[in-house]
């Protein structure tokens, strides 16, 4: 005869048995089309911390659809939230440099540079290198990332990508991205000397004045790479900027009395970055928006004013960019 004590302890035991039910990986990739995400790069690039809805109406697309895509973006570092706007929602940032308006070709090559930098598709590269499997690779990778439960519906999107990119190639590095970005520019400049591709370094207080130089650079044939003097723990300048610096003939440092304060000015403009920006055959071009003493760093470099006229200041940055490479 079962008693009741014994048949709930029975129950209890059968209970603890059973497999508990999947949950969502804490780093789930949302399914969305490759193409549409740089649309919403290019929103965040032009507006200043927008919200999701900012980024959907900008960009054209369904909120959802951006907010997908803006998830993916934090995911892989293109993109980064801030602060709550209005203690509702978080605004975007780049966390990269981009080409608001350069090509398909470079606005992919940003995200393959991107997904190479992660370290989830590092691991995945070294897996495949080892010789195995593309989906015992990613569970590999994803178990040594932290990636638990390991769910291969979550993570599939981001492989797709990747492969869509080039990103899986076993042996490929990002600085072999950056190399190639080299190499183009030496090309670029046996097939069409007169085109001029500038780096844009600002601070996000400057943005107002950063959307019409950028429109007016393009509107001028200049290709404009727009990058916020934004630094995290543990960022690394010169690698963060790699693949957009070395394609560029141009560094332009927009100094104000809001870049000069900030961190990115005080820590991080240095000799290592003055260095790599020179090792890459880069013309260094402040561009000086007020009265603000230029940080010594860059104090001997020829500069565009734009103090006094904004239209002086343009006049003369044309001309320095039009000058040889």
């Amino acid at each position: 005869m079962v008693t009741k004590t014994s048949s709930k302890k029975g129950s209890e035991r059968r209970a603890s048995n059973k497999t508990p039910l999947a949950t969502k990986s804490p780093q789930r990739f949302e399914a969305a089309k490759l193409d549409s995400l740089f649309v919403v790069l290019d929103a965040v690039a032009w507006l200043d911390a927008p919200s999701n809805g900012q980024v959907a109406q900008f960009a054209g697309i369904d909120p959802r659809t951006a907010g997908k895509l803006l998830k993916n973006a934090c995911q892989i570092g293109l993109v980064e939230r801030l602060g709550l706007i209005e203690s509702t929602e978080s605004g975007y940032a780049l966390a990269l440099p981009y080409p608001y308006k350069g090509s398909q070709e470079q606005k992919e090559a940003v995200v393959k540079e991107a997904l190479v930098r992660l370290p989830l598709l590092t691991g995945v590269r070294q897996f495949l290198r080892l010789g195995d499997k593309l989906d015992i690779a990613v569970r590999k990778a994803a178990t040594i990332a932290g990636i638990t439960p390991f769910i291969p519906a979550d993570l599939n999107p981001l492989v797709e990508w990747a492969q869509s990119l080039g990103a899986l190639q076993p042996s490929l590095i990002a600085e072999d991205l950056v190399d190639a970005a080299e190499t183009k520019k030496e090309q670029r400049h046996k097939e069409d000397r007169n085109r001029r591709i500038a780096f844009l370094s600002h601070s996000s207080m400057d943005k107002p004045f950063i959307r019409q130089l950028a429109a007016d650079l393009t509107a001028n044939g200049v290709d404009v790479w727009l990058d916020e003097q934004r630094i995290r723990v543990g960022d690394s300048i010169p690698e963060k900027i790699a693949q957009g610096l070395a394609g560029s003939d141009f560094f332009l440092i927009a100094t104000s009395e809001y870049s000069v304060n900030s961190s990115w000015v005080q820590k991080e403009l240095n000799n290592a970055l003055v260095n790599e920006v020179q090792r890459r055959k880069v013309h260094i071009l402040p561009l000086k928006l007020d009265t603000t003493p230029m940080p010594q760093i860059i104090a001997d470099k020829k500069y565009a004013d734009f103090s006094n006229s904004y239209k002086a200041g343009l006049d003369e940055l044309l001309t320095a960019l039009r000058g040889d490479v």
